[in-house]
């Protein structure tokens, strides 16, 4: 009879003993979810890509709904294939666009983070000088004779747009402002292919191009 609670004690072990060892396994994921933001309090549209970086590689990965990410079936796991990223700064990424917060990775941990990226508003161009004619005489503008014709404000030479900029130059005049803004109005929504104001090429118009224009406006 003394031989029943040893048997026990061993089933005992043999069932529960994987299960800490498991549990304290170095290389297990960090679980992250939460909401995602943008700055001004609206939540990000549905569909767009979640990453957690780390040293700039992708740990993991989820996709929004509803305002949020990393909840079912959109689970996002932080892994730890090597067993070196416990201490090490997660970085997040929502479709490309770095969120403001980051976190620590703790192996076995699930934590809540609600992320935020930054909602750029449009500024108000400066107008450029108009033309200016005093009406006297008909004279060249050139400055030859004749009694000084119309007068011309010259020009501000612009610099070169960067590879970036090119992209949300809509209207290919060298220079991302209001003109490119409204073709990024008009177009707000469609989704065909090789839309001019889709601008980061995923198919869609919508904001994150606007965060693309905002973020190659021409000074």
């Amino acid at each position: 009879m003394r031989l029943i609670p040893k048997i026990f004690s061993l089933i005992f072990i043999g069932l529960f003993l994987p299960v800490f060892a498991f549990a304290q396994t170095p290389s297990l994921p960090h679980q992250f979810f939460g909401t995602v933001k943008f700055t001004d309090g609206i939540a990000v549209p549905n569909g767009r890509t979640v990453e957690a970086r780390i040293n700039g590689s992708v740990a993991g990965s989820s996709v929004t709904a509803g305002g949020n990410y990393g909840y079912n079936p959109n689970l996002l796991f932080a892994l730890d294939n090597e067993g070196a990223n416990a201490g090490k700064t997660v970085e997040f990424y929502i479709n490309g666009i770095k969120a403001n917060e980051t976190a620590v990775f703790v192996n076995g941990n699930s934590s809540q983070l609600n992320l935020t990226i930054p909602a750029l508003l449009p500024t108000t161009p400066t107008p450029s000088p108009t033309p200016i004619a005093d009406g006297s005489g008909g004279g060249s503008t050139s400055g030859g004779g004749g009694g000084g014709g119309g007068v011309t404000t010259p020009s501000t030479p612009t610099l070169p747009l960067s590879a970036a900029a090119q992209k949300v130059d809509a209207n290919k005049d060298g220079r991302v402002d209001v003109l490119d803004f409204v073709s990024l109005m008009a177009n707000w929504g469609k989704t065909e292919q090789s839309n001019i104001a889709d601008f980061n090429g995923d198919g869609k118009v919508d904001v994150f191009d606007f965060v693309s224009l905002m973020a190659n406006w021409t000074k």
